[in-house]
């Protein structure tokens, strides 16, 4: 088991402890497959949905092989699912687009332009918020967009019409509900929504409740970026106000800290560019620290449990993807399989679970090289 590490200013540091039937041994690389033309995925019902720089939108099997394709798309660069797995969401950059298909067979639903977003890095789907303001459209859809220095907001309607919804967050000012550079996202198991800031002298990974705020319409109805989202803890710090480090996952000013430096940090728990995010059944939280070369964990209130990464010093992860297994009978989720996508080397790694090795060969994982 790992021991408690030390923790850094602002950091939440427990001891790790086994929750269901998931222990808090690391995980360990299990294959590794190359994809040189990949540029995101996802993980959901089992299977990889991967945008590629031929234009395809490929859904693959975890043995990486192709189960269905849809070839001809512009320039994809991102991809997510709805929170049901029933639709994959692809950002096509050659065409300012966004396209839908069905995971099932990869048939296509709907596609909206939208000629107000500049750039996309990384989409998501959540629908908190959703039945109080839209009640009959799907979703709602973000795009992190750095070169406005926002996140969007658009809520997603059957056949792919789309309504603007205002933004989550945007860069301006120093706080927490600013994001900077916004990358990766993800949905908590409470319905609030993280966001990866990948700015280097801030590298955190920062909790929203995504609900539109309405009073940001009222107070300024002819602005550029109403109906923001607030910034939201994990859990109350011991000072009032609460400082940044209540809100963020990584490192950030914590109670009456005046010596607080931002900037990239290899400490356990801390980042250095997070770029990307991922959740097992339980809710843990899993983080791809892009330059550290390696993914962390925290629980789902955000308290720091487990390190892994490959041996290679350069798996600089910029996309993750986890794959429960359901025990049966039992009713726990664990992450089972994890896979990265290097930005650096092309590949895909497949990292398996400690339990699930356990439970495939009634042995332990063979230690890394």
């Amino acid at each position: 088991m790992l021991a408690a590490l030390a923790a850094g200013c602002g950091v939440k540091i427990a001891a790790p402890r086994a929750v269901g039937l998931f222990s808090t041994n690391a995980y360990t690389t299990d294959t590794l497959f190359v994809d040189p033309g990949a540029r995101q995925l996802v993980a959901a019902i089992g299977r990889l949905f991967v945008v590629d720089a031929a234009g395809g939108l490929v859904k693959r099997t975890l043995d990486y092989e192709e189960f269905a394709r849809v070839d001809g798309l512009a320039d994809p660069v991102a991809v997510c699912t709805d929170e049901d797995a029933r639709l994959v969401f692809v950002w096509e950059a050659g065409a300012n687009r966004l396209s839908a298909f069905q995971t099932a067979d990869l048939s296509p639903v709907g596609s909206a332009t939208l000629t107000t977003v500049r750039r996309v890095t990384h989409l998501y789907a959540c629908r908190t918020g959703l039945a109080e303001l839209a009640p009959t459209a799907e979703t709602f859809l973000y795009l992190a967009d750095p070169d406005s220095g926002v996140v969007h907001r658009f809520a997603w309607y059957a056949g792919g019409d789309m309504a603007p919804m205002g933004i989550l967050c945007r860069d301006e000012g120093l706080s927490t509900r600013a994001v900077h550079v916004p990358a990766g996202m993800l949905r908590d198991a409470a319905g609030m929504l993280l966001v990866c800031d990948a700015d280097t002298a801030r590298n955190w990974v920062t909790r929203f409740d995504p609900t539109p705020v309405l009073t940001d319409l009222a107070e300024n109805p002819e602005g550029p970026h109403p109906w923001r989202g607030l910034a939201v803890i994990f859990a109350a710090e011991g000072c009032e106000p609460q400082p940044q480090s209540a809100y963020t996952l990584g490192d950030a000013q914590d109670c009456e800290d005046d010596t607080w430096v931002g900037g990239p940090s290899d400490a356990a728990g801390e980042f250095d560019t997070p770029t990307a995010l991922a959740s097992d059944g339980q809710g843990r939280i899993f983080v791809a620290d892009t330059g550290n070369d390696r993914v962390q964990i925290f629980s789902d209130t955000g308290v720091y449990e487990m390190t892994f990464r490959d041996v290679s010093p350069t798996s600089d992860p910029v996309a993750i993807g986890v794959v429960d297994v359901r025990i049966a009978g039992g009713g726990v989720n664990y992450g089972a399989y994890v896979f990265t996508l290097s930005g650096a080397d092309g590949k895909v790694r497949r990292f398996i679970s400690y339990d699930h090795y356990m439970s495939l060969n009634d042995e332990p994982p063979p230690p890394p090289n």
